[in-house]
């Protein structure tokens, strides 16, 4: 009993002095923002969608028109972040039938030509490099979708088809530069290069299904919280 007893004694105090030994992670408290908020507006241009579902062109001409952005995003080291963005922007197009379709009933409808306006809205999952005091490179990588929604004849008020409008897959990549006022405010400029993938439903071999939508962005990005780090 008591070789018992001793063995559980040495079994407890090697116990505590193993556990006292073993090195516990550290919480430190950084300076880099924990969230960063963008605000922004983009003055881009777009092509053409060729939709074969409803055998219409949706022509934009490439002329310039202004988009509004805004993200939310998780801030990970050097200023670099991740997370969600989004932007919307009424947009003027010319809108044709390439074929003959027969529309549902409520629908919506269709001219030969005319002038039109829809909602282009974007929804992408984004990642951000580049942020501090002053001058600094910027990297951002984008990917997620475009909807093309409530196409409208400019005469009449119109709706057109498709009557629920379009979703479609956008890729999206951007270079530019920043000006930190401080390492928690930042004005960012940046060229965009941005795809649509449309499908190919209904559409002839020479069609093409990519509307291209380069940009520049004007934006403001601010960082909110410390991020945490444990070692």
């Amino acid at each position: 009993m008591k070789r018992f007893l001793f063995a559980f004694l040495m079994l407890v105090f090697a116990t505590g002095s193993l556990s006292a030994q073993m090195r516990r992670p550290r919480v430190y408290t950084t300076n880099d923002p924990s969230v960063w908020v963008t605000a922004g507006i983009d003055g881009f241009r777009a092509n053409v969608v060729n939709d074969g579902a409803t055998a219409s062109m949706w022509n934009f001409g490439n002329s310039t028109n202004f988009q509004y952005r805004a993200s939310i995003e998780k801030g990970m080291t050097s200023g670099s972040s991740f997370g969600l963005a989004g932007s919307w922007g009424h947009v003027p197009f010319e809108y044709s039938t390439t074929g003959i379709f027969n529309p549902p009933a409520g629908g919506g409808t269709q001219c030969i030509q005319c002038d039109a306006h829809l909602d282009l809205m974007t929804l992408v999952a984004t990642f951000h490099s580049g942020a501090g005091v002053g001058f600094h490179q910027i990297v951002e990588l984008n990917g997620g979708i475009v909807a093309y929604r409530n196409l409208t004849q400019d005469s009449d008020g119109a709706t057109l088809t498709p009557s629920g409008g379009n979703i479609d897959p956008l890729f999206s990549f951007g270079y530019g530069f920043g000006y930190g006022l401080s390492d928690r405010t930042n004005i960012d400029f940046t060229s965009n290069y941005t795809i649509g993938l449309h499908e190919r439903k209904g559409l002839s071999n020479g069609a093409s299904n990519t509307n291209s939508m380069p940009s520049l962005r004007l934006s403001l990005r601010t960082g909110f919280g410390h991020r945490t780090v444990r070692r």
